[in-house]
């Protein structure tokens, strides 16, 4: 690159050590730094790094050049000054940078100016080639055949008691440069500091993918056998060590590329591998291998499928180690809603057997076992004679217990496979997912278990380019014809829509005392002012650290510098917290801005972003300051100073959050309000001389707060119908009915 913006000027005169110290300011001139202008740059900083001779100041801006987080795209000319640069003197995982580089240049790169550079990076790698293998074998398509022979040769030996890593490293040599960068580009950790950014997901078929396909299903079948041997008896059995780290790798990658590519065999696969790894074949509260296990569950939560999924759930019922336990528990949540983003396998639900009418009946010796799914699973008993019964008799119980076994089986399976869909569902918002309204029509709306889901939510169908019509399957038919089977079809979502159309759907729901899957009708939608890449509307919040983070985990967002990010599409989401964030941190921060960045790490003006995607982005972060501040968490009820905290926040304006609550509250308690005995005023449910506040669930008399201590069990106020699920509102709900009642139990 001949030419340089000024402040990229700047930057390598300072790595040349031109200018004096403070010329320049240094964080402002890398901030504003292009991804060629870094490609341009980096070899300068790597020469300068390396160079212990190189003034502090120089030093230091080389480090801030590295650091730098944004893509580095690399031209052929650049590529090759790279490789030069890190072969001056080169460090083992000096060849991290020159194979990632492979895959940010942008122009055909010259082999043979390579060659030599590859060759010394392949030969420094083998000292460390344990944990350099992938990118070593990327540079060593370069650096020719007698440095490729050599690591072979080294990494034979290296993986020695790895049978798995051992014929993935055979088919890897057996594709190209980028093939190999590709694989070396798939690091099971996080990034550390001076690493690029990680190149989108592109999801797309690449040249090798058949071999390594082939491969993939070799190595889970592989590792199914073993396990099938471990569990048998005929080896020992040892916690832990079933597989090695190298073989727990290639099996991760293995169940990535399978569940990518949506492999016919993948769920069976997984379905007999993961329940063997999460258990031991003893009794012991160990497993087989625990890092091969998570290591698979990850790979079901980045591509999960149905099957992989209920792969998932049976290894979380056997597993008997609680740390796993709690791991699982979590992965599976995140792949139930990564699920919406591959609507394709949303809807491919597996057969149960079940009727079109939504029922099945299991003969279980004189008596039978009725399954229905409607809005939900359920299981009866009936006599010979059809007639019902309260429950399950205890002679089928004791006479017939594999068969009572597996309705109650049957049953869970059903149960989950709607909880999967109604997650998968809700994930597809945030993705912008489209089906086919024959594809619709005949996974979801006619369906025998997916049915009763579809007919309680409101779908668009797109009549003509660009005009979408809403339905609500279960109001009846609608006064529309009937739509082709490659139209449109959507969910219908509070973004999209006017003021009018927002209350006349929430009206309908509460008139048909629908209980939506999922929050839709009322769900908070958001649409911010400004027009940069950041928002200030939930600046200077006061939130508790440990209840945003052990949510934000749930919800998918990670720790990054002090920040909370979101992948979000081909884009990240950026959440501040004035704070040091770290996984068990405590205490009360104010929230900071959220602000949208590209891939390449360059800012994403709010208004280039999808109504959709933007606002349940924020509705994300709305529920993290709903969780740490507004909403009643009795875990930090009546931890000191904690209700200072909430008289801070009783004195804010309702969030969108609260809002819908207040509206929710309207409709379940009109005839009190119609009465005259109930007031709803902006913020507060007035009660006979209490208000409750409808943003913390917190109870007042004359200004004190009043502790209330709601009946559990039996003795709890039955709830009227709510239409959505949701803790703070049932909680205001229950006061409501509490007080009406006879009042608290007692007072703050």
């Amino acid at each position: 690159m001949n030419e340089l913006s000024p402040h990229a000027a700047q930057l390598r005169a300072a790595l040349a050590r031109h200018d004096a110290e403070g010329d320049v300011n240094v964080w402002a001139a890398c901030a504003q730094l292009t991804p060629v202008e870094l490609g341009a740059l980096l070899p300068a900083a790597y020469r300068t790094l390396a160079d212990e001779s190189a003034p502090d100041h120089a030093r230091r801006v080389a480090r801030e050049v590295t650091w730098t987080k944004v893509q580095p795209s690399f031209t052929a000319a650049t590529l090759t000054d790279l490789y030069a640069a890190l072969a001056e003197s080169p460090r083992p995982t000096d060849v991290r940078y020159a194979a990632g580089a492979l895959l940010r240049c942008t122009e055909p790169w010259d082999q043979e100016a390579l060659a030599e550079h590859a060759a010394i990076l392949v030969k420094v790698a083998m000292r460390r080639a344990d944990a350099t293998a992938d990118a070593a074998l990327a540079v060593a398509a370069l650096a020719g055949p007698v440095a490729e022979k050599e690591l072979a040769a080294c990494l034979c030996a290296v993986y020695d008691d790895s049978p798995l890593r051992r014929a993935e490293v055979e088919v890897i040599l057996a594709t190209g440069p980028s093939e190999r960068a590709l694989i070396a580009e798939d690091r099971r950790y996080g990034l550390t500091w001076g690493d690029w950014p990680p190149l989108p997901d592109r999801g797309v078929e690449q040249p090798a993918d058949a071999l390594h396909a082939e491969l993939a299903r070799r190595v889970l079948c592989a590792a199914a056998d073993h396990l099938a041997t471990l569990h048998a008896g005929r080896i020992p059995y040892v916690a832990d060590k079933a597989f090695t780290p190298a073989d727990t790798d290639t099996l991760r990658r293995a169940a990535r590329l399978a569940l990518r590519r949506d492999e016919p065999w993948a769920g069976e696969a997984l379905a007999t591998v993961l329940p063997r790894l999460a258990v031991a074949p003893t009794s012991a509260k160990t497993l087989p291998s625990q890092g091969a296990c998570i290591a698979l569950a990850q790979a079901v939560e980045s591509y999960p499928t149905p099957e992989a999924l209920a792969a998932l759930r049976e290894a979380r019922r056997v597993v008997r180690h609680a740390g796993v336990t709690k791991k699982l528990d979590r992965t599976l949540r995140r792949a139930e809603r990564n699920l919406g983003r591959r609507p394709e396998t949303v809807l491919r639900l597996p057969d149960l057997g079940y009727g079109t009418d939504g029922g099945r009946r299991l003969p279980c010796g004189a008596y039978t076992a009725v399954l229905t799914v409607t809005d939900e699973a359920t299981l009866a008993w009936e006599r010979a004679d059809g007639s019902a019964l309260k429950s399950l008799p205890a002679a089928a119980r004791r006479d017939h217990p594999e068969e009572v076994a597996a309705a109650r089986d049957l049953l869970g399976k059903t149960r989950s496979q709607i909880r999967t869909l109604i997650r998968g569902l809700e994930g597809g918002f945030a993705e912008r997912t489209v089906y086919r309204y024959g594809r619709w029509r005949d996974a979801l709306a006619t369906h025998p278990v997916a049915r009763g889901t579809a007919d309680r939510l409101i779908w668009e169908v797109e009549h003509a380019p660009g005009e979408w019509r809403a339905m609500l399957p279960a109001a009846g038919p609608s006064d529309f014809p009937e739509p082709g089977p490659s139209d449109a079809v959507r969910l219908w979502h509070p973004a999209r829509a006017t003021p009018a159309e927002r209350h006349f759907w929430r009206d309908r729901i509460a008139a048909l005392r629908l209980r939506q899957p999922f929050r839709q009708a009322y769900r908070e939608h958001y649409r911010p002012p400004e027009t940069g890449n950041s928002t200030t509307m939930f600046h200077g919040h006061l939130v508790r650290v440990e209840a945003v983070l052990g949510l934000a985990v749930r919800q998918g967002w990670n720790i990054e510098d002090d920040e909370l990010a979101l992948p979000v599409g081909d884009m990240k989401a950026r959440f501040g917290i004035a704070g040091n964030l770290y996984p068990g941190a405590t205490g009360w921060a104010e929230a900071q801005d959220v602000s949208f960045h590209r891939a390449d790490g360059t800012p994403q003006p709010l208004a280039d972003v999808d109504a959709v995607r933007l606002s349940e982005t924020l509705r994300s972060v709305d529920l993290l300051i709903s969780t740490g501040s507004f909403a009643w968490c009795d875990t930090h009820a009546h931890d000191r100073g904690a209700w200072q905290a909430l008289d801070r926040l009783y004195t804010l304006p309702l969030g969108r959050t609260a809002r819908l609550r207040r509206e929710a509250v309207r409709r379940i308690l009109a005839e009190h309000l119609a009465s005259g005995r109930i007031e709803l005023g902006d913020r507060q449910l007035r009660l006979d001389g209490y208000d409750i506040h409808l943003a913390t669930g917190r109870v007042t008399r004359d200004g004190d707060p009043v502790d209330i201590s709601l009946p559990q069990g039996r003795q709890a106020v039955p709830l009227p119908f709510l239409p959505y699920d949701e803790a703070l509102l049932e909680r205001v709900v229950r006061t409501v009915g509490h007080l009406m009642d006879g009042g608290p139990h007692g007072h703050g």
